[in-house]
């Protein structure tokens, strides 16, 4: 009997997103559809597949928050990251660590009355908006480093596996020599030294300075600040491809062996062709799976050189610094500690589970038999 899937919302919203895409892909390139149904229908059994399991929905909907908190955080922040009040309580007594859920009067601001649900730190700042903020840092800085740092390694791995010989052992020792250092280690000494030489070069550059300024949301007045969190990322990157370099070297020297890399070489196809159209193509499962999880990753060492004070500078808005801020209050004023540290940890749990929920998928075997639980024939529909 012929054999169909047991379709749920989701599963119709699959269907509309991936012929969405593939008619957009042909706004650009006529015929893609004809010629890519496959592809279009193995895209359709994946996000099938992702629907069947929740952790990776879940992880889903984390990571899907947090791009969204990244994009609008800072226009969704009820006051300005930099905006420090004096506050009163209803007895006119000056406080600036308010509980969540509290209310204080603004001094200058005609004795507004303003909630705080999520409290205040210790300069009067709103935390939730200082959260909201925080989310466009660490959300740029992830993804600056991932696409900066990915890629190198990739490169640098394809080229080792491909070539092997001399080139490859030039370019695995240079990555032992990374890969000796533990990441974090390695990060602060970067992160200590690069601060004075980034923030010379962003000040004799306006057009870059104001474009950093606008990217990670902060005003003109934080331009002299840049330096640091700039040095955080370079470091960060500097630390991040190695392991990919791995990764990609070792599937690398299994597929150059197969019979369509031979083919490929035998008609005459150049190196860098076989690489990138060829290779990398069938290698790329793996690598995703290594992306999705080391987002959380980045997330969490980032946090952590602010919370170490190599990060972001007050009144930059940091989760790991508003962490940082908060231990020396703790545990009188728990709220500056856990709401931050709650975000931190949903975030990378989010990109974690998500990234477990991908390895099934893009696993052809566990893929299938996820799919097979799916199915139902067409009798038993009937009946």
């Amino acid at each position: 009997m012929q054999e169909e899937y047991k379709k749920t919302i989701l599963d119709k919203l699959a269907d509309k997103l991936v012929y969405g895409l593939g008619k957009f892909i042909s706004l650009f390139k006529k015929g893609w559809i004809e010629k890519n149904r496959s592809k279009l229908e193995e895209w359709r059994l994946m996000l099938y597949a992702l629907n069947r399991s929740p952790p990776a929905l879940i992880g889903l909907f984390l990571v899907l928050i947090f791009i969204f908190l990244g994009i609008f955080g800072p226009y969704l922040a009820p006051w300005k990251y930099n905006f420090f009040p004096t506050l009163y309580t209803a007895n006119y007594d000056q406080v600036y660590l308010v509980p969540p859920g509290s209310r204080a009067t603004l001094e200058f601001y005609n004795n507004t009355v303003v909630y705080y649900p999520l409290g205040s730190d210790h300069y009067g700042r709103d935390l939730l908006s200082l959260i909201l903020q925080g989310a466009r840092t660490s959300f740029v800085i992830s993804i600056i480093v991932i696409a900066l740092g990915v890629p190198l390694g990739i490169i640098l791995g394809l080229i080792a596996g491909y070539y092997g010989g001399k080139i490859d052992e030039l370019i695995m020792r240079i990555t032992d020599m990374f890969l000796a250092f533990p990441a974090l280690i390695l990060a602060i000494a970067f992160s200590a030294v690069l601060p004075d030489r980034i923030q010379g070069f962003i000040s004799a550059h306006p057009a870059l300075q104001d474009f950093i300024l606008a990217l990670f949301a902060l005003d003109q007045r934080e331009a002299g600040n840049i330096g640091r969190l700039l040095a955080v990322i370079v470091a960060m990157i500097i630390v991040w491809w190695p392991g990919y370099a791995r990764i990609t070297r070792g599937s690398t020297l299994t597929e150059r062996e197969k019979l369509y890399v031979e083919a490929a070489r035998a008609i005459g196809l150049p190196s860098r062709t076989i690489m990138l159209r060829h290779i990398l193509p069938n290698i790329i499962g793996p690598i995703l799976v290594y992306i999705t999880l080391d987002f959380g990753g980045v997330v969490l060492m980032e946090a952590g050189l602010s919370f170490l004070g190599l990060g972001a500078t007050p009144p930059i808005a940091d989760w790991g610094r508003i962490v940082y801020d908060g231990a020396q209050y703790f545990p009188r004023c728990w709220w500056l500690v856990f709401y931050p540290g709650l975000v931190v940890l949903l975030t990378a749990l989010g990109w974690n589970l998500l990234g477990d929920g991908l390895r099934d998928i893009l696993d052809p075997k566990t893929r299938r038999s996820i799919e097979f639980k799916v199915k139902k024939k067409e009798g038993e529909e009937g009946a």
